[in-house]
């Protein structure tokens, strides 16, 4: 197979896997097969040794370091090996990191375009979520909107008598999630777009967003959503229009508490998370070395009196369930993130590439500040956006600042796409117009 011959194949089916982390958590996980697979055939020539690269060895020691936990301590759940889930989600993320980074091979401009059009179409989520948390009779009964509502009410992973919406994720803390990194999108929309009905809009949509994430009720999303705009406005340079946002939307949630639709209180809530994080702190003294992997953990916790799937906190989960050799991947991979995404944007020499590296660490950091709430590395769609943050930092860095090819120094840097051309260009597969650079 070639991949210049299959280049339009190959940006649809990465789009493909985009929109599948909006619509439902099932998909993902095939989408990405999908690309496993194709990445094998793809690269069977070059093949799949890619350990030069930071975020792969990451990926393949959280591969042996399941595989060896298991050995040491076989397990199953339902029948199923302990280690069955981490392997396969770990080993596609290892695939889809070759697939980005070898055949998909993105410059800035096309990550750029890419997202524009996740953002776009991820005010799908927000009119679900909204929409779920109006319950208009009218609307209900619409045919339409009533299969869409009522197949995202089957699948739905908590209480039926909650108020929460859930989203297009069945879980209202994993649809805020979502939604924090499409309204750090709606930011990044808002200082790359040059028309100024474009930005009006994008500052609309950020407002959307915002209303989306009070429907799901989960207090962990407004301090996710501050600590990634702050990492967005201050990678901008906008020093005083980050602490002026940031503090606006503190002081609104502080004043006006009602905003959130949460009966039980945050002493309530903190008093709950607190016996969740003691009895996965117990579970991580009985198993410190390599953990308990994911399956099992919730089975201990349930043991130990308490009903959960995971540790409420990130980065105790992965301390719990892969011990402290897994916390030292984990920590490895967010800090040399952090540091890469940093020198991307220092060396890049656009203002929009250098706003699309804050952009992408920014929802690394808010889904990490979110984390309290929920578990991004086995959830798919919360998972997969949050590696591919990660996977696209790592690529990019690479071109800019070890690599260097031709269109990293500025020479011949194509137009930014506008908001149309990112939507039109998956809608009808086009190609990139070559006349537009002979102008040149």
């Amino acid at each position: 197979m070639d991949i210049e011959n299959d280049r339009k194949i190959i940006q649809n089916i990465t789009r493909l896997l985009y929109i599948s982390i909006l619509i439902s958590p099932f998909l993902p996980p095939v989408v990405m097969l999908l690309i496993g697979i194709l990445t094998v055939f793809y690269q069977k020539k070059n093949g799949l040794n890619s350990f030069q690269y930071l975020p792969d060895r990451i990926f393949l020691g959280f591969i042996l370091l399941s595989i060896l936990g298991w050995l040491i301590e076989p397990h199953l759940v339902m029948g199923i090996p302990t280690m069955l889930l981490p392997v396969f989600f770990y080993g596609l993320y290892y695939l889809l990191s070759i697939w980005i980074r070898d055949v998909v091979d993105w410059s800035w401009q096309d990550i750029q375009k890419m997202y524009m059009f996740f953002w776009i179409c991820g005010v799908f989520i927000a009119v679900v979520v909204i929409l779920q948390r109006v319950d208009w009779e009218v609307i209900n009964q619409s045919p339409p909107l009533r299969y869409i509502l009522d197949f995202y009410s089957y699948f739905r992973w908590q209480a039926n008598y909650s108020e929460r919406s859930v989203g297009t994720s069945g879980n209202s803390n994993l649809a805020a999630a979502l939604l924090i990194c499409l309204a750090l999108l709606s930011i990044f929309a808002l200082s790359v777009l040059k028309n100024m009905r474009q930005k009006i809009g994008a500052f609309a949509i950020f407002i959307v967003f915002c209303i989306a994430i009070m429907c799901t009720g989960s207090r962990g999303a407004w301090g996710g959503l501050v600590i990634g705009l702050i990492v967005q406005l201050w990678m901008t340079g906008h020093r005083k229009r980050t602490v002026v946002i940031s503090l606006s939307i503190l002081g609104s949630v502080f004043l006006f508490p009602q905003l959130i639709p949460r009966k039980d209180t945050l002493a309530s809530t903190l008093d709950d998370r607190l016996v969740v994080w003691s009895t996965a702190f117990d579970i991580f003294k009985e198993n410190w070395i390599l953990g308990t992997l994911p399956l099992r953990f919730g089975e201990l916790a349930e043991q130990a009196g308490v009903k959960v799937f995971h540790a409420h906190n990130i980065f105790l989960g992965i301390a719990t369930e892969y011990g402290v050799i897994g916390l030292f991947l984990f920590l490895a991979l967010i800090l040399s993130t952090i540091y890469r995404a940093r020198r991307w944007r220092k060396t890049a020499n656009k203002k929009e590439e250098k706003r699309l590296a804050g952009m992408l660490i920014s929802q690394t950091i808010a889904i990490l500040g979110h984390g309290m709430y929920d578990y991004p590395i086995i959830a798919p769609q919360i998972g997969v956006l949050f590696i591919l943050s990660i996977i696209i930092i790592h690529t990019q860095y690479e071109k800019r600042c070890v690599k260097r090819p031709a269109w990293s120094e500025g020479d011949d840097i194509p137009k930014e796409a506008t908001l149309l051309q990112a939507l039109s260009s998956f809608i009808v597969s086009a190609k990139v117009n070559i006349k537009s650079f002979r102008s040149k």
